[in-house]
This record gives structure tokens, C-alpha cells and sequence, in this order.
């Protein structure tokens, strides 16, 4: 299971470190370390508005940061996320790469077929632009023109650049995802939840990891406590990309 590979993989980092602020906003949660390293993941708000086990704790989760880090095993929505913004604090600061977007580094055809998890809308326009045929899935779709994440059963395996959201190492689909997209030449992982762990992902054939560093970290818990998203939060962060091929 990729959620564990990449606690081991973190486990170094986070044994040295204590959890001294979480927040869990309307679309992301945050975890600042001692050493001023802030980690990112998506808050699931509609999973989240049925389980209430971890709010039971809040007031109370700072703390070691490899306990923090081990809810990103737990099957609750608000747990997971608070685990995954924990493994990212203690790994994306420092995880190298170039600063850019996924799209500067992909290597696109003009055949390629794309399928993307994850309706990442200004990503969608551009390759839209550029003519190629774009696959959009989302769990619950809102526009026209984009699949149920179900579909991706059937279309992922026969595409060859794939494109995945972070927040599928939150929800723990990520390891199915990748299976499904064994077959593309290029398979990216992207957002803010994005892990810059490549040691990790090349093992599961993916080629790009693009994800958040959080430069201004009390900026970006203020963004977060303020209902801001990855659009407000690109203000106290910057786009990295690590290329694994």
C-alpha cells in the first residue's frame, strides 16, 4: 500500500519532529512542524460531514508528529487528511526538483490520448487548447463533459498520458489508480496533497510528481483557517516538479 510505503519512506524525518499547529480548513488541511515545515492535503468536506471521531480530539493534536502522521492509515476522511498534510510537512520541503508545473515537464504527442482524476480546470483548458483528447473524471461530477470516477475502470488502461491528483494518496485509491494506468507512457501525480516522494512513486511507474512547497507557512495557515483553496494558497506556496524518468 503506497500510504505506507510512504510512511516508512517519511518515518526518518517525522520521528525527529513535533506537530505545533493543525488546521483543518474547508479545502485543505495543514500541519506545521517544529522546524517551520508546513504539509498540505485536500479536506474531504462531504466524507468529513458524516465522521466525527478525530474532531473529538481537537484542541489536542499537536504533539509527535509520527503518531500525527500515522492517521493517514485511518479509513475517516478527516484523519487521513491530517495524516497525509503530516508525511508532506516532514518530506516536500526538501524534496528537490525544478519549480514549474506538471505541464512544462510532460512529454505530450500529438496522438496522446489523456485521461485525467481530478477536474484540474485551468490544467483542462490549456490541453483543450492545445487539441488533445482529454478525459476528465471527478466522484461527482458538476459540469457536462466529465465522467464519474467509475469510468476510469474502463478508459485509463487504454490511454497513454495519465494524470492523477494528489488526493487519491488521502482517500487511498492511489494504488488501484496506478494499476489502471500501468499501460500510458507518462503518469503524473499533481495538487497540493501530492507527496514528493519519487523514491516511492517510480516504483509504480509513475514519470512526474508535481506538488506545493510551503514557503510562507503562518501565511498559508491563514489561508487555510480562511476557507482558501489551492488558488489562495499558490500565494505562500510554489509549484514543484519532480521528473522520475
Amino acid at each position: 500500500m503506497i500510504v505506507e510505503e510512504l510512511l516508512r519512506f517519511a518515518e526518518p524525518r517525522l520521528r525527529e519532529r513535533t506537530a505545533i499547529d493543525v488546521r483543518i480548513g474547508l479545502s485543505y488541511t495543514g500541519v506545521l512542524l517544529d522546524d517551520d515545515s508546513l504539509g498540505l492535503a485536500y479536506s474531504f468536506r462531504e466524507e468529513a460531514a458524516h465522521c466525527c471521531g478525530l474532531l473529538e480530539r481537537a484542541g489536542d493534536l499537536e504533539g509527535n508528529a509520527w503518531e500525527l502522521a500515522g492517521l493517514s492509515l485511518a479509513p475517516g476522511a478527516v484523519d487521513s487528511s491530517v495524516g497525509v498534510a503530516t508525511i508532506n510537512a516532514a518530506i516536500n520541503k526538501d524534496a528537490g526538483g525544478e519549480e514549474g508545473d506538471a505541464l512544462e515537464f510532460l512529454d505530450l504527442r500529438d496522438d496522446d490520448e489523456i485521461g485525467m482524476v481530478g477536474d484540474f480546470r485551468p490544467m483542462v483548458e490549456e490541453l483543450e487548447r492545445r487539441g488533445h483528447k482529454l478525459h476528465v473524471f471527478e466522484r461527482s461530477p458538476r459540469r457536462e463533459g466529465v465522467w464519474s470516477d467509475w469510468a476510469a475502470e474502463y478508459i485509463l488502461p487504454k490511454l497513454s498520458v495519465v494524470l492523477i491528483t494528489g488526493t487519491a494518496v488521502v482517500n487511498k485509491t492511489i494504488d488501484h489508480l496506478l494499476e489502471l494506468a500501468r499501460n500510458a507512457r507518462e503518469v503524473v501525480v499533481l495538487g497540493p496533497s501530492t507527496p514528493l516522494a519519487g523514491e516511492v512513486f517510480k516504483k509504480h511507474g509513475v514519470t512526474l510528481l508535481s506538488g506545493m512547497v510551503v514557503e510562507e507557512p503562518r501565511k498559508a495557515l491563514k489561508i487555510i483557517s480562511q476557507g482558501g483553496g489551492a488558488r489562495e494558497l499558490k500565494r505562500a506556496a510554489r509549484k514543484v516538479t519532480l521528473d522520475l524518468r
